[in-house]
């Protein structure tokens, strides 16, 4: 994708033969529009996960006596999240390795999908006592007495492309078979008017608010969390610099025909040739719009009318 983006940009400076404009000049001109467009247009969203794979086990207790194969049962997916590939969840399963009867690591052969609190039952003909807890992909959760989530903190490695989050849309709580949408207010109406009893009551959040800007920015809860919910977050984030051809793309077409047009804008003003980097902005402007539009087409939520 970055020497499709280079030749494009290149098209437009008439620079093929790389004459006038370093290449690495452009592709940090390409990187930079491709932040750009991906704000203009809030093309990248990223919805964060309610479940996860089963990525090990730690074994808390040995246990004596095992024969060499005692059987590991794992439960179901006790949360299947709906998505792809697995929407109804995929069981997870793993072997033992065992020393001298004692159960000494558990290796996860497949992790499965849709888990939120998977437990293991090791059975045995001769052997008892061994316990282990399960390692998870990162899952998007409240934490008992926390307030403060930062953006930076959200987990996008399973969104390849993504570099980070810039803003939260809304948040969602799943709680009791529930999933229900947080009101978000101003930071300065929360604190003037919700946030009022600090550090003593704890409950299922039910008010929330952003406070500090794009990637630096993170979210109030109140109240504060009384156990471990599931959360999901509405994410806008900002794509990955592309640093070779073998970079993963996070933004959408039609949205990519936009980014030469931008790139090409700031190789005009390194050039010092102003008014051909206005021409390029002002198309830039035009097809960024136009694209938007697009993708964007009005849809009739009911056909059937108000019901």
């Amino acid at each position: 994708m970055l020497f499709n983006y280079l030749k494009d940009t290149q098209r437009f400076l008439r620079e093929q033969k790389q004459a006038f404009i370093n290449p690495q000049d452009l592709i940090a001109y390409v990187n930079r529009a491709r932040r750009e467009i991906a704000m203009r247009a809030q093309c990248i969203r990223v919805l964060t996960p309610i479940s996860a794979s089963i990525t090990g086990w730690t074994v808390t207790a040995g246990g004596t006596s095992y024969s060499n194969t005692p059987t590991l049962t794992i439960t179901a997916p006790d949360f299947p999240s709906g998505n792809l590939p697995y929407p109804n969840g995929a069981q997870a399963t793993a072997q033992a390795v065992v020393q001298s009867g004692v159960i000494t690591a558990i290796d996860s052969t497949y992790g499965g999908a849709g888990y939120f609190s998977p437990t293991m039952t090791i059975t045995d003909t001769t052997g008892t006592g061994a316990t282990a807890t399960p390692t998870l992909t990162w899952i998007n959760q409240l934490n008992q007495g926390q307030e403060v989530y930062r953006f930076s903190d959200v987990d996008l490695s399973m969104n390849p492309g993504c570099e980070s989050v810039y803003f939260v849309r809304g948040i969602s709580l799943l709680y009791n078979n529930y999933r229900f949408s947080l009101p978000m207010y101003s930071f300065t109406t929360y604190q003037a008017m919700v946030r009022q009893y600090p550090f003593q009551y704890q409950y299922i959040p039910t008010f929330a608010s952003q406070f500090g800007q794009g990637t630096n920015g993170s979210l109030y809860l109140y109240p504060l969390p009384s156990q471990v919910y599931q959360c999901e977050y509405d994410c806008q984030c900002l794509p990955s610099d592309l640093i070779d051809d073998l970079s993963v793309e996070a933004i959408p077409q039609p949205w990519q025909d936009a980014v030469a047009f931008y790139a090409a804008h700031f190789a005009f003003l390194e050039l010092q040739n102003y008014n051909a980097a206005k021409g390029m902005l002002d198309l830039y402007e035009k097809f960024a719009q136009r694209y938007s539009d697009y993708a964007r087409v009005g849809r009739v939520v009911n056909p059937y009318g108000r019901y």
